[in-house]
């Protein structure tokens, strides 16, 4: 996603007042929402689901629903005074360089966005824990018994949630099983009570 952003920067500096330069852009854009779109977008969400501690896991999951929509927020609105020709100055009357160059990014908005996706990869490299494969429950003994995400991936569960609180049925299952294999399985053996 970074090159996408990087490469669509590049090629609106340099000649980005060519009709095929911005074609091709808009294609790298395109590329870019599809990549996020199958990745950070959704991955977010997952994530979020799964990495609060069972207790406050609603609150965490609220906060960072409102989170993502503040910064929507924050982006949708920021975003025409970066990139547009007269939003910022002629609304707010400021005469100085210095403002008039911070704003009218145009395409070198793209530098910014990249950069921000870099972090992104970084952030998830160190920050995010491996979570796939696990129950919530494991999740929390995961981060209780590692103290890095980074250590995470290596992480093995040594019992499920139902053996913990005395629910599992290991013996029935093998006794069952037992039978199944002898060739002499009841009628009543299947009933549930």
């Amino acid at each position: 996603m970074f090159v996408c952003e990087f490469i669509c920067a590049i090629i609106g500096v340099t000649d980005g007042s060519n009709p095929s330069a911005v074609k091709g852009q808009i294609s790298l854009i395109c590329i870019y929402i599809f990549f996020f779109a199958s990745t950070w977008g959704p991955g977010a969400w997952v994530v979020i689901g799964e990495i609060f501690p069972i207790p406050i896991r609603s609150r965490g999951v609220g906060l960072s629903t409102a989170s993502n929509w503040l910064w929507n927020c924050i982006l949708t609105v920021i975003t025409p005074y970066l990139v547009g020709t007269d939003q910022a100055v002629s609304h707010y009357h400021f005469s100085t360089s210095t403002y008039a160059n911070l704003q009218n990014l145009g395409s070198k908005v793209f530098f910014l966005w990249g950069s921000t996706c870099v972090l992104c990869m970084v952030y998830a490299y160190f920050l995010i824990w491996e979570t796939k494969g696990l129950t919530l429950e494991q999740v929390d003994r995961m981060m209780e018994e590692t103290q890095s995400p980074r250590h995470s991936a290596a992480w093995k569960p040594h019992s499920t949630f139902a053996s913990e609180m005395g629910m599992a049925q290991d013996k029935a299952l093998s006794h069952h099983g037992e039978k199944a294999r002898s060739g002499h399985v009841d009628a009543h053996d299947d009933v549930k009570v």
